[in-house]
């Protein structure tokens, strides 16, 4: 299901794998970058059962500061009021951004830290989504188990 499609980002939920999709096409200018993100925002509104989200960056390179700054400080606490649960987030990198990132990795003590995100990174779509609907089999086993 498309839930947004622009010059610069396709936004979809793929209702069979349960995980919801932005994928990058061009570089976003803060009013973009915010709009997608809100977009997808009030979609997890209407479905505040959806916990697994693909983010592809791999045409874009590396989120500036700001907007890193503004998924910390003001989106990712929106999304844990919605869902009030742990979600699993696969970010996808091109190989040269992620070979950079773990060349020059400092981490940030500067940005809050949000444990109900669980982050992975991959440089492939495919195994990101592999990673996604492990989690999900692992959840699901967790529950029936509290049955």
């Amino acid at each position: 299901m498309v839930i947004s499609d622009s010059s610069y980002a396709f936004v979809a939920f793929l209702k069979e794998a349960g995980v919801l999709c932005i994928s990058w096409k061009l570089k976003p200018d803060t009013e973009q970058f915010r709009n997608i993100y809100w977009q997808a925002l009030q979609f997890v509104k209407i479905n505040p059962s959806i916990c697994y989200y693909s983010t592809d960056i791999s045409r874009i390179g590396p989120l500036d500061p700001e907007q890193e700054a503004w998924l910390s400080r003001e989106y990712y606490p929106q999304v844990s009021d919605i869902l009030g649960q742990d979600i699993y987030a696969a970010v996808i990198f091109s190989e040269g951004h992620f070979k950079a990132l773990v060349n020059n990795y400092i981490a940030s003590r500067l940005l809050p830290v949000h444990d109900f995100i669980h982050f992975n990174y991959f440089t492939e779509k495919e195994e990101a989504m592999d990673w996604l609907l492990y989690m999900q089999k692992g959840r699901d086993s967790a529950i029936l188990a509290k049955s």
